[in-house]
């Protein structure tokens, strides 16, 4: 498992790995040397500076300092008096391997003459404000220069559960994290910060990895549960998926949820869409159905609905319905008891009907969507992004998809964090291309917790690749046409780009 840990998940490691006989010596010194690897990779063109604190942050920083010094001109500046288990013997071996250790001014001048920086201040144990702290001085002296960070752990100040940081922006090309990535990393705004995510082995026991309450959807995890055409497989046997939106002001919305659905796989996708939502292409692979609507040119519940909605395998109601419509539309579907997909002004449905939902219905809200069914502000949604999941799926009983940078899955008990996507999907249409993934997956019969990490795994890699080849051009509806080459990355099991194991 590639898991992400709180603050108490990555201790009770380290605990494990010292009851089982590792002293923390051995820990520091495996820490260091994997850190060192990576820094000799990056090959700085120049001296590196280390940016030391006073606990093991700082002790793994003291350590690959040593193994550096062979190959570059290295300082250590102690932000801070060393204070961890052995400082004394690590700063020693340091120094009698070429390690220049400096204060003051002249550690100004090293830091802003630097071709990297390490900031090994600050890890997991940050506590308070930035400003206040002996780090602040030197990460503003390290953002006004714009000298390449790597940072060791957690860039100092942000907090290992939520990702928070007050601090000023630096120019951090890695972190380097010890064991596991840590919440922090990929919550907001810490998760911006970097633009590669690194997770060095550095030796915990296994049955620290094992069950662990919030993992990253792996290329291997993926691979498995791609749905594969077999040699007898017709149309019913793909998948029949009915989506239920649009209104006269948004028609081209479920038209992109629809295509989605069938450019992910889907044997037969149905289209309900209110008489007077004109204006968008539909596909001729699509069947499409004009109801009843009300005065506003939005759907309302009739048998005719009902009648196709029931031939499906699994739905999708909300894009472009608009807020007019009635929760009568949404308990209705409700009774039908069908893998449901629930998106965009479906969500905010869902809050008037003020009940849990089925656990074959899954909910695919931004923060903003998220705030408005918990009663938030979207602020306050992505100041603990974990949290909210955590709390919105204990309230609703059924599965739950984040959306953003890093989207979070969670069941009520497991949370996925994906590593796929990145801004690129940060376009209008990009949540309804999912939304139609999702429901294609769970009409083939996969689990609605799998069905909602598969497809926010397999949409980021559409957004990755479409973004390699289209750059800036990318829409949702050309989105549509990287699912084919996004699946073929998943069944070769590549790697995303914004983690890398060590």
């Amino acid at each position: 498992m590639w898991p992400v840990w709180t603050l108490e998940e990555a201790r009770a490691a380290d605990r494990m790995a010292q009851d089982e006989g590792v002293p923390f010596a051995g820990l520091l010194s495996v820490a260091g040397f994997q850190l060192a690897r990576f820094l000799t990779r990056e090959n700085p063109q120049g001296p590196l500076v280390v940016l030391a604190g006073p606990g093991a942050n700082g002790g793994d920083g003291w350590v690959a300092a040593r193994h550096l010094a062979r190959y570059f001109p290295v300082t250590v500046v102690p932000v801070a008096e060393p204070r961890f288990l052995g400082a004394d013997g690590w700063v020693r071996a340091a120094r009698q391997n070429g390690v220049e250790v400096v204060s003051g001014r002249e550690a100004e001048e090293r830091v802003q003459q630097a071709a990297l920086v390490v900031d090994a201040i600050f890890g997991t144990g940050f506590h308070g404000s930035v400003a206040d702290s002996v780090a602040g001085p030197w990460l503003r002296l390290l953002a006004g220069s714009g000298v390449p960070v790597v940072a060791v752990d957690l860039p100092s100040g942000v907090r290992t559960d939520t990702g928070f940081y007050d601090g000023p922006s630096l120019n951090l090309s890695a972190v380097v994290t010890m064991g596991a990535a840590k919440w922090g990393l990929v919550g907001y705004p810490a998760a911006q910060m970097a633009s590669e995510l690194v997770v060095a082995d550095i030796g915990l026991p296994s049955r620290s990895f094992a069950n662990p309450t919030g993992a990253w959807i792996e290329p291997e995890w993926a691979a498995a549960r791609l749905p594969r055409l077999g040699p007898l497989t017709h149309k019913y046997g793909r998948g029949h998926v009915v989506v239920i939106g649009g209104s006269r002001a948004m028609p081209g919305a479920p038209i992109l949820a629809a295509t989605a659905a069938l450019k992910a796989g889907a044997g037969l996708v149905e289209v309900l869409v209110p008489k007077s939502a004109v204006g968008a292409s539909f596909s001729p692979s699509l069947i499409v159905h004009r109801l009843p609507e009300t005065p506003t040119g939005e759907l309302c519940w009739s048998v005719e609905l009902r009648q196709l909605a029931q031939r499906a395998d699994a739905l999708v109601v909300g894009p472009g319905l608009g807020r007019g419509v009635s929760p009568e539309l949404l308990a209705g579907l409700l009774a039908l008891a069908k893998p449901t997909v629930v998106d965009a002004d479906g969500i905010r449905l869902i809050k008037q009907l003020k009940m849990p939902l089925p656990k074959n219905w899954v909910l695919t809200p931004h923060s903003g969507e998220l705030a408005a069914l918990l009663d938030r502000d979207a602020s306050s949604i992505n100041a603990d992004r974990r949290g909210s999941v955590l709390e919105a799926t204990s309230w609703l009983k059924c599965p739950l998809l984040l959306k953003g940078r890093f989207s979070l899955i969670g069941d009520g008990s497991h949370i996925w964090v994906n590593p796929t996507g990145g801004p690129e999907l940060a376009t209008a249409g990009s949540g309804d291309v999912l939304s139609g993934m999702v429901a294609r997956l769970m009409a083939s019969g996969l689990e609605p917790g799998d069905a909602l990490a598969l497809a926010a795994y397999w949409h980021g890699w559409a957004g990755q690749l479409g973004e390699q080849a289209e750059g800036l051009s990318l829409t949702s509806d050309t989105l549509i046409s990287w699912i084919g080459a996004a699946a073929k990355a998943i069944e070769e099991m590549r790697h995303p780009r914004s983690i890398r194991m060590w």
